[in-house]
């Protein structure tokens, strides 16, 4: 097939699974029917598609240099995520593909490779091709320090016993994944920006000083009053779960405290019509849970990965009234993020409505949201991850937040330092943050600089809000600022 041919058809089928039908299977939402897609959505998904196939274009006539480049973390992100999207059905030979992998020096290029191969049919590679590039994956998994490299393949490579999205692919790596997880879970960080702690969850290094323009550009589809764009300068090195913490991880913790009954009591009362189906999913995220919840999951954490109990952020008695330690962005145990926290992480040095730009295309690629939950959250780590290896960032289900629900500066030029909150205590009367939309919620909430509501408050379950856990690695200032 002539690579003219291969292109067009590449683009009536981005154009039908993406930008003209980019919501199939609609389903009920907390706010009725789905929002029409806007117009500087449109223009934005239209432009990078086109740029992403001039670089294709180029490609076929021999120029490469320029798809490559194209594919590296400091590249347009939409035109990234269109050509990761689109590599598979566009002629481009997937032996070229695993080749650069090889080749390339820019992390960024290597997992933008790695996600691409998703896309590539069964058929397009030979045997001897499927067992060299498992163990190249492998090799990758294990020993690459890039967060973004390393969840690629996780993606890539896991099996689920549920629909794969967005992967025609399939190397059945999932055994020697979890492997190659229990043998680095609780050691010492081997690599640079990742680490797998003792529950088994990968931690995503963030190293400091961390500063980024918060809130949401005045051009930015759907911006909300509260987003007003300010600089955050975060004075310190964390390290942020990469998944949600799921339903077995998180039973793990209530069998091992003794609260299990308790808490399905609590889920009992909550949601009686069917209250099983928030502990049965063992790789979903674990939802029906309060911020004291989360609270205490992290205690059990820091307990379990030895941290020192004089650097744990919670108090023993976890509950209303409780209060927080006045320096407790400088203990290292584990906690909820921050608001700023969670939003660098999400936007993973991008400025746009997502971090795959403002346009909504592409968003079933990354996001379980109303349009294509079938009105449920999924298991997590389905869907691909953003540049700095997070996943499950918008949609699936809403992440509790450290924060109490505060409004952002006024004025626009204001630079904020992301310290301790001036109320250590926390109450049910006072509404704490949660980011990142869910399965039940419409795109305008898959953002990142999205906020969600100020009726959120810490005793509260939902069954669309999970969480995930953070940790300060190391500060830039001492806990009066200086």
């Amino acid at each position: 097939m002539n690579a003219p041919k291969v292109l067009r058809q590449a683009r009536t089928l981005t154009l039908m699974g993406s930008l003209l039908l980019p919501f199939p299977g609609l389903c009920s939402d907390q706010a009725g029917k789905p929002s029409p897609v806007l117009r500087g959505e449109q223009k934005a998904d239209g432009d990078a598609f086109e740029k992403a196939g001039a670089a294709i274009s180029k490609f076929h006539k021999g120029r490469q240099g320029e798809l490559w480049a194209a594919l590296r973390r400091d590249a347009d992100p939409a035109v990234r995520a269109h050509l990761i999207d689109r590599f598979g059905v566009s002629g481009i030979p997937v032996q070229d593909v695993m080749s650069r992998i090889g080749k390339t020096t820019d992390a960024g290029e290597r997992a933008a490779l790695i996600l691409s191969l998703g896309g590539f049919s069964e058929h397009a590679l030979a045997l001897g091709d499927c067992k060299f590039l498992t163990v190249l994956l492998m090799d990758l998994y294990r020993n690459d320090s890039d967060p973004e490299v390393h969840s690629s393949v996780d993606w890539l490579l896991r099996d689920s016993d549920q629909t794969r999205p967005g992967r025609r692919i399939n190397l059945r790596g999932r055994a020697r994944l979890e492997a190659i997880d229990r043998e680095a879970a609780g050691n010492s960080p081997p690599k640079g920006g990742w680490s797998i702690n003792a529950a088994g969850l990968t931690m995503v290094v963030v190293l400091a000083p961390a500063s980024f323009r918060m809130g949401a550009n005045p051009h930015e589809p759907r911006r909300t009053g509260d987003e007003t764009l300010h600089r955050v300068h975060i004075p310190r090195s964390f390290a942020v779960s990469s998944k949600d913490v799921t339903t077995a991880q998180f039973q793990e913790y209530l069998e091992d405290t003794g609260l299990q009954a308790n808490w399905r009591e609590a889920v009992r009362k909550r949601f009686p019509a069917r209250p099983e189906e928030f502990w049965s999913e063992s790789e979903r995220p674990q939802v029906a849970v309060s911020w004291y919840d989360a609270a205490g999951y992290c205690n059990w954490l820091s307990r379990k990965s030895r941290i020192p109990h004089d650097q744990w952020v919670y108090p023993d008695e976890i509950g209303p009234g409780m209060r927080l330690p006045p320096d407790y962005l400088h203990h290292t145990g584990y906690r909820l993020p921050t608001e700023s926290e969670w939003e660098f992480s999400a936007r993973a040095g991008t400025s746009d409505g997502h971090f795959f730009g403002d346009g909504i295309a592409l968003l079933h690629r990354y996001a379980w949201f109303m349009a294509n939950s079938k009105n449920h959250a999924w298991p997590v780590g389905m869907l691909k991850p953003n540049p700095l290896g997070l996943f499950d960032v918008y949609g699936n289900v809403w992440d509790w937040l450290q924060d109490r629900r505060v409004n952002y500066p006024a004025a626009p030029e204001t630079i904020t330092t992301d310290a301790e909150d001036t109320s250590l205590v926390v109450t049910n009367e006072i509404a704490r943050t949660r980011r990142g939309g869910s399965w039940s919620y419409d795109k305008d909430t898959t953002r990142s600089a999205h906020r969600g509501a100020d009726t959120y408050f810490p005793d509260q379950r939902r069954d669309s809000v999970g969480f995930r856990v953070a940790r300060t690695l190391s500060t830039t200032s001492d806990p009066s600022g200086h």
